[in-house]
């Protein structure tokens, strides 16, 4: 046994924490792809 083991009131709490943290990762990467995506569209419209 682990020397910090978690009842179960605290695993779900747990649980529900990472829940709400893991959206925000996966939207920053998306915005920074929809940036990107903008960046080149203006940059070979630049280009023409």
């Amino acid at each position: 046994m682990g020397k910090y083991q978690l009842d179960h009131k605290a695993q779900v709490a747990v649980t529900k924490f990472h829940e709400k943290q893991s959206p925000a990762q996966f939207d920053k990467r998306k915005h920074l792809e929809k940036l990107r995506a903008e960046f080149l569209k203006k940059k070979q419209q630049a280009d023409k």
